[in-house]
């Protein structure tokens, strides 16, 4: 009897224990989290991929910015606005079950604008071909740009953009990487940077002089023609050093150049007794045979010759080495005396040897020597890049400009000491320019004289700096005599290994 009794409580306990591993198996359950693509910009129709249930459910979606409802986005899709860039957009979604109730699961965020590629960025030497070469990932998608800067010691290279870089002596003791940037109008830019490259210092060595002129030709010659570029005008193109273009050079000066005004001279105090001479006469009392000339205040603002006609006031000299000689560290010096007098401009300088392709500032300015004729006991050396000047001075009881004096620079890597007769007076380093009162990131464009420069030598007439401005002396107070520049000798060396003469 007591079996009996038993066998129906067994049966009992199995049905209990059935329904509940049944009640167990239908628990209402997210087996995966629905998903959104990994880079979204704006523009661009973001999607759902469902999240698994473990139970058949009817799906619904509330997209959120920075964990904010969208009104109105409940859709498995969402048309990202441009106010969205920068945001972290997710997807809730809701699993509505059989028994009508509900449960939610939400994906993972994903911030708008956000680039991402595969791989890394690097730079490599090839020996065989002397440059470096830089493989880098492809763009991630069609709207997607990509564009290459080199930095040399942390400064950007103007005009470096291409997948390769010419190796040469502008990198000694330098290190060099690159940066890739992909960029979209629907994506924040993305910068990856490659390895560095560290190139080696110069062995040192003893100074040399590597070129000069002397300028002991025959009196009355010019320049010689192989190494110097005979200025004619009141200005030029860019990107063309033999246009002729009446813009005053950018400081609205008054002379227009004409080969010719620079002459080889006998010259008291002159080594060897002979110099070039830059003569500035006034075209109202001396007017030269091929004039008159026009220059940038000839024409109205139409770019209408007056009527009756405004000519250039004076004619001076101007000769460079750009497309003859480029200079690329070393010490570079001349030996210069002008007549000093109020009005006047001389100047012993450089350009970045690419002007013509990156213009001004970016090519870089190094001012050596600059002299106004109205405060002539004083020196400038100046330095000139994007959006910085710094530099000094040398202030003397007598007048500078009227006396011999020697100009030079000893120009290195990421340094530039401007020295008056032997004397350094000011030294300036691409880090000074990262502290007041340039704050420079030298990234976005900063020390512009790691590359070659060619020379100039020049006697001005007027111009912002000098007479223009009316400060130190009105333009109507310049007197019509003859103004000049001597010049002794420039001179280039090496230094403590560095120094690189190019021939173009």
């Amino acid at each position: 009897m007591f079996r009996r009794r038993l066998i129906p409580f067994v049966i009992a306990l199995a049905l209990v224990a059935s329904a509940s591993t049944a009640t167990a198996v239908l628990a209402k359950k997210n087996l995966a989290l629905p998903q959104i693509q990994s880079m979204i910009g704006t523009g661009e129709t973001a999607k759902v991929t469902a999240g698994r249930w473990n139970q058949k459910v009817s799906l619904s979606y509330q997209w959120l910015l920075d964990g904010k409802t969208i009104k109105s986005a409940t859709k498995n899709t969402y048309l990202v606005p441009v106010s969205a860039l920068g945001k972290k957009l997710s997807v809730v979604e809701t699993a509505k079950f059989p028994d009508k109730k509900t449960l939610t699961a939400k994906s993972l965020a994903r911030v708008v604008g956000d680039l991402k590629v595969s791989g890394t960025v690097s730079i490599a030497k090839d020996v065989a071909n002397n440059k470096l070469i830089l493989t880098s990932p492809v763009a991630p998608a069609a709207n997607i740009t990509k564009s290459i800067n080199w930095y040399a010691s942390g400064s950007l290279i103007q005009g470096a953009k291409a997948d390769q870089l010419d190796i040469d002596e502008r990198f000694d003791s330098l290190p060099v990487y690159a940066k890739v940037t992909f960029t979209s109008t629907s994506y924040k830019p993305l910068n990856v940077k490659s390895n560095s490259i560290n190139f080696a210092a110069p062995a040192v060595t003893d100074d040399v002089l590597l070129w000069s002129d002397e300028f002991n030709g025959d009196v009355g010659s010019g320049p010689n023609l192989l190494d110097w570029h005979d200025v004619t005008g009141n200005g030029r193109d860019n990107k063309d050093q033999y246009s002729v273009v009446a813009t005053g050079w950018g400081n609205l000066e008054r002379q227009y150049y004409l080969p010719g005004s620079a002459k080889v001279a006998e010259m008291a105090g002159a080594d060897g007794g002979k110099g070039l001479l830059f003569t500035a006469t006034h075209q109202a009392t001396n007017p030269h045979p091929d004039g008159p000339f026009n220059c940038w205040y000839s024409y109205n603002w139409r770019k209408q010759p007056y009527d009756p006609p405004v000519y250039c006031d004076w004619v001076s000299g101007k000769i460079t080495t750009e497309g003859r000689i480029g200079f690329l560290y070393g010490r570079l010096e001349a030996r210069i005396k002008s007549s000093g007098a109020p009005g006047t401009w001389p100047a012993f300088w450089t350009l970045g040897t690419d002007y013509s392709v990156n213009g001004w500032p970016y090519c870089g300015e190094i001012d050596i020597h600059e002299g106004n004729g109205g405060i002539p006991n004083k020196n400038w050396g100046t330095i000139h890049g994007t959006a910085y000047w710094p530099g000094g001075e040398v202030t003397r009881s007598s007048s500078v400009l009227a006396e011999w004096h020697t100009y030079a620079i000893d120009w290195k890597p990421d340094y530039i000491a401007f020295s008056f007769d032997g004397v350094v007076y000011k030294t300036i380093t691409a880090s000074d320019l990262t502290k007041a009162p340039w704050n420079l990131d030298l990234e976005k464009g900063g020390w512009e004289f790691n590359k070659p420069q060619f020379a100039i030598l020049n006697l001005a007439v007027g111009g912002k700096m000098i007479g223009n401005n009316n400060l130190p002396i009105a333009v109507e107070a310049i007197d019509t005599n003859t103004k000049t520049m001597q010049v002794d000798y420039i001179r280039y060396s090496s230094l403590d290994g560095y120094g690189t003469l190019i021939r173009y």
